[in-house]
This record gives structure tokens, C-alpha cells and sequence, in this order.
């Protein structure tokens, strides 16, 4: 099981958002962003590998884990986090102990 940080752990700044299909001026489908919190974040690097697949991509794993947010937990995996510039897709969340934090394991391909 995973232990909770301690508050002086959580130092990065990440943002977590919603994907939202809109359709735009010519009617066509677009999906947008939108931002449902901004907390403070742990990070932990899990692990990092190559896939060929026709050219070389890297497979960026991480976990941040953040205080409990009922709306992030709500919406699990149909969430990005936005950390350094980069957006990454949210796999799973965990809740660690109750109601006090969550863990979110995201991968991005570079």
C-alpha cells in the first residue's frame, strides 16, 4: 500500500483537466481542455521504456499524488494532467486512505 507524502513533498505545480467535445464555427468536432484543479503534487518517476512501432516513441510513466478532490475522483480516467508543458493521460486513480489523498499513475509517449 502506498504511504501518504508529507506536505513538504508535494512541490509541483500540475494542473488537471477535462476533455470537452464543442463543435466550432464550421460545425465541426473539436475537443478542448478545461481545467477542473490546479493542486500541489508529488512526483514520483515509475519508469520509462522504447516502443517501436514504425519509429522510435518513449513510454513516460509517472505517479502524482495529490490531497483528496471528489471531481478528480469522480471522473478517474477521463482526465489529462498537465505538468511541465507536457500533457499526460491519466490511467488510473488511486485513493490512498480515506478521503485524505489520491494517486494518479499517468503515461505520456515522446
Amino acid at each position: 500500500m502506498e504511504k501518504a507524502p508529507f506536505i513538504g513533498q508535494m512541490d509541483r505545480k500540475i494542473q488537471i483537466v477535462k476533455f470537452v467535445a464543442t463543435r466550432n464555427s464550421t460545425n465541426e468536432k473539436e475537443v478542448t481542455q478545461e481545467v477542473i484543479a490546479e493542486p500541489w503534487a508529488h512526483m514520483m518517476d515509475v519508469s520509462g521504456s522504447e516502443d517501436v512501432e514504425g519509429k522510435i516513441r518513449y513510454l513516460v510513466n509517472k505517479k502524482f499524488t495529490i490531497r483528496y478532490n471528489q471531481i478528480v475522483n469522480n471522473l478517474k480516467n477521463q482526465l489529462g494532467l498537465l505538468y511541465e508543458g507536457k500533457l499526460y493521460d491519466v490511467v488510473n486513480v488511486i485513493e490512498i486512505g480515506r478521503k485524505a489523498h489520491l494517486q494518479l499513475i499517468v503515461k505520456n509517449y515522446e
